[in-house]
């Protein structure tokens, strides 16, 4: 579980505070109570002192790493999580009564976790593609009312628009949301990334439909019939995307401030690409049991089907021209932020900063979208992903340099939640 030990106090490390500032080296960082009461230059301290110091001599100090968009409540998962430095979370369209007894059980000690936030129900209309998460709207009315219930009632940190939600549908969503300072993030399908963008929304994931084709018009792209055939049709789409016809959805979210997460961890898994590195990985092998596992491939089996080999490829080269939509965001200014969208993300949360790496940011640039940035698409940020003074104290302790690598994000010497430092 966890050991409060009071203040602490951590000195010489390098500081890579989220902000996207440069790091700082030789400094300290001064935790009092869950929030840190100094981090600069130690020679700056003082004489303040604590009940324990760690020394970190050549070690990183990070922010915690936070995933805006999961699913899993497995009490495995929680731990992973915390073991590999993410210590926030955020459930993008799940049933909110499982995500309360699960964030209850965190607070009281039951279970090690990370700090959890909620989409709340996926806001879809009917037939929703996820019953068992969805909330149904089909009506301007039935949507406002809806998500003022959900923000006012069940107290959701944001809402989530899904695959059939229309313009129409969107707009009372958003300024329901806006009203409560909450942002709104988007799965769309029917409503495109330019059109989201101007109505407002604040964040779009994976699967929108943020890019153009000319083989594969929206026409087209309305008549799956089911989830695997919907995610195959958007990978063939991505395979032919047009990129005159697309920079207009991408300036208008540029434009508009609208970040996007990709979850590529996701699209490379329906490849079959990383799977086997997911299998070997040593907290999957030791940390999960047959049931988590189970519900894992029966999951699979119902995004994806039977995937051919051919279909495979198929989206194993969709990834590739995502990776590549992604450079081409960024270098317009566009915010890309961290998730996962699959169960084990505390496992494959690194890879997918691997992933961001290859669209060109620097580690550094990597590491602020993992923390600073995500925080601030989440409306959080007066609190969370970055390490000044006044923040809440969720660090991670790296024994190595993640600007030289950053598989040292996995190789951690302290993750401290709150002022704790956890014990998973």
């Amino acid at each position: 579980m966890a050991r409060n030990d009071g203040s602490l106090l951590i000195t010489n490390a390098t500081l890579i505070d989220g902000t996207g500032a440069a790091p700082v080296r030789d400094t300290a960082i001064l935790v009092e109570g869950e929030r840190i009461a100094y981090a600069g230059t130690g020679t700056r301290l003082g004489a303040r002192s604590a009940a324990r110091t760690i020394d970190a001599t050549g070690m990183t100090v990070i922010p915690g790493l936070i995933d805006t968009h999961i699913h899993s409540t497995f009490d495995s998962d929680m731990r992973v999580y915390l073991k590999n430095g993410v210590t926030t979370i955020r459930f993008a369209g799940l049933n909110q009564d499982a995500v309360v007894t699960l964030r209850d059980r965190i607070a009281r000690g039951e279970i090690p976790g990370p700090r959890i936030y909620s989409c709340g129900p996926m806001l879809d209309k009917t037939p929703p593609a996820y019953p068992k998460w969805t909330s149904p709207v089909n009506t301007p009315a039935e949507a406002k009312a809806t998500a003022r219930r959900l923000l006012a009632e069940d107290k959701v940190e944001a809402l989530l628009v899904t695959q059939q939600i229309t313009p129409d549908l969107m707009r009372p969503i958003v300024e329901t949301a806006h009203e409560f300072g909450r942002p709104v993030v988007g799965q769309i399908w029917y409503t495109d990334g330019r059109e989201a963008a101007e109505i407002g929304i604040d964040q779009l994931d994976n699967s929108s439909r943020i890019f153009a084709s000319r083989e594969y018009p929206k026409e087209r792209l309305l008549t799956y019939r089911s989830i695997p055939e919907r995610l195959l049709l958007l990978a063939r789409a991505w395979t032919t995307v047009d990129w005159d016809l697309t920079r207009p959805i991408m300036e208008a979210m540029v434009r508009r401030s609208v970040s996007y997460c990709p979850t590529l961890v996701v699209l490379q898994n329906q490849a079959g690409v990383g799977r086997e590195a997911l299998e070997a990985d040593e907290d999957y092998r030791t940390m999960y049991g047959e049931k988590e596992l189970a519900e894992w491939a029966a999951f699979v089996r119902y995004m994806q089907g039977s995937a051919s080999p051919e279909e495979r490829g198929i989206k194993a080269r969709a990834a590739e021209v995502l990776t590549e939509w992604m450079r081409r965001f960024r270098a317009m200014g566009g915010d890309i932020v961290l998730g996962t969208d699959m169960q084990f993300g505390g496992i494959v949360i690194h890879r997918e900063l691997k992933n961001l790496e290859a669209t060109g940011m620097s580690p550094l640039e990597v590491i602020t979208a993992a923390t600073g940035a995500s925080a601030r698409a989440m409306r959080v940020a007066d609190s969370l992903g970055t390490v000044r003074a006044g923040m809440l104290a969720d660090l991670v302790v790296l024994r190595r340099d993640p600007l030289r690598d950053l598989g040292a994000a996995r190789d951690i010497a302290h993750v401290i939640k709150g002022g704790t430092i956890v014990q998973v």
